[in-house]
């Protein structure tokens, strides 16, 4: 009865949106691949559906039945495993596109920037509810973005732009939930931009001159308001990304049946630009119905972050919720061509395992916490009140 008892609070809306869009994911990347000679024989929708959903579901339910509080004490051991394998990446990782951020474990490439995600919610988690008394204290304020640092250099040097964005959006969020001073936020901000103005052209020595920022990622941000300006070069996936979503129009040119699609003018489009794909076989309803579902499972994990029994819960689920929204807010207006490139997944709808398994390790924790969110009352019929 008490095992009974216990799965009552399981977040069923959020599982059900949650494998829809898992499931709608593995069959846009067929949309995708269909018709690119190399692509379409690499089993890409096969590989998201056995491997990406298949042991991501695998994690979400072990870390589902998981009390989340175990995390707590062993949480400077995964640190120093996630600090490890962002090491490993930068001596033995492999190399793609410029970019060097995956090795491989049992045959299966792994990004260990993705759960490092999941590392700095459960870090800042702790660090919030241990702090909480004291929050808005400067030395506090700052030693949350210490514990960040290392994860975040090690992921920008990689270099991965995007991912280095989402964990610094996720302090962000946590920071701002557990209560910090508005000026702290306000003055980071001011220091933020005349710092980061400064450093853009410092770093390794390049052509006589120091550069923190890729060539590419530089071009990246001077050409996404305008990228007419290199039609041929890095603005020409999002002069075809702006092309596929008007094309879309209202209801869309049909599943698999979108031009950028079947001629092979959108390039990426398994991956980063999967949502121009979206909007150009399903158009603008098609895209509305997408981004509600998605909304519906932001909506699901704030609520349970309001019904958890303890701030630790909350602050896990206020970090997943950040880290949701703001990839899907980036990889959105990166499509519509309102943000710049910075390969930012649509969860759970682009290519990719190990961002997959991720969120569905995210929502795992979720779930976790809406299944203790009772635990004082479970723990009074399990032991009697005279014997706790």
């Amino acid at each position: 009865m008490l095992k009974l008892a216990f799965w009552r609070n399981f977040e069923i809306p959020l599982f059900i949106a949650m494998i829809f869009t898992c499931l709608f994911g593995v069959a846009m990347i067929h949309s995708a691949v269909m018709y690119d000679p190399l692509l379409s024989t690499a089993g890409l929708e096969m590989n998201q559906l056995t491997v990406g959903l298949g042991v991501g579901l695998v994690f979400f339910f072990v870390l589902s039945r998981l009390d989340y509080h175990f995390f707590e004490s062993w949480q400077f051991f995964i640190y120093l495993g996630c600090l490890g394998l962002l090491l490993l990446v930068e001596f033995l990782g492999l190399t793609t596109l410029g970019s060097t951020r995956w090795i491989t474990v049992a045959g299966v490439r792994v990004q260990p920037s993705e759960p490092a995600k999941l590392l700095v919610i459960l870090m800042l988690a702790r660090f919030y509810v241990t702090n909480e008394h004291r929050i808005r204290r400067i030395p506090v304020f700052i030693f949350s973005m210490l514990q960040i640092g290392p994860i975040a250099a090690l992921i920008f040097i990689e270099p991965d732009l995007g991912t280095t964005m989402v964990i610094m959006a996720i302090w962000l969020g946590m920071t701002f939930a557990a209560g910090a001073d508005w000026l702290h936020l306000v003055t980071l901000i001011f220091i933020a931009i005349p710092l980061l103005l400064l450093v853009w052209n410092l770093g390794p020595l390049t052509d006589g001159k120091y550069q923190v920022f890729q060539p590419y990622q530089e071009a990246r941000m001077a050409l996404f308001l305008n990228p007419e300006q290199d039609p041929t070069g890095e603005g020409y996936n999002l002069i075809q990304s702006r092309e596929s979503v008007q094309d879309g129009s209202l209801l869309g040119q049909g599943y698999s049946e979108g031009i950028h699609n079947k001629y092979d003018l959108l390039k990426i489009r398994h991956a980063d630009f999967i949502f121009s794909v979206i909007a150009e076989e399903f158009g603008f309803v098609g895209c509305v119905a997408v981004l509600s579902v998605l909304l519906l499972m932001l909506f699901r994990v704030i609520t349970v972050a309001k019904k958890a029994a303890d701030a630790y819960g909350r602050y896990i689920c206020i970090g997943v919720a950040t880290m949701l929204f703001f990839q899907i807010f980036v990889n959105v207006g990166m499509n519509l061509g309102l943000m710049p490139v910075t390969g930012i997944p649509l969860p759970m709808i682009s290519h990719g395992s190990s961002s997959l398994w991720t969120t569905l390790m995210g929502l795992g924790l979720v779930e976790s916490v809406a299944l203790r969110h009772k635990r004082e009352q479970q723990w009074y019929y399990r032991t009697g009140p005279g014997k706790e």
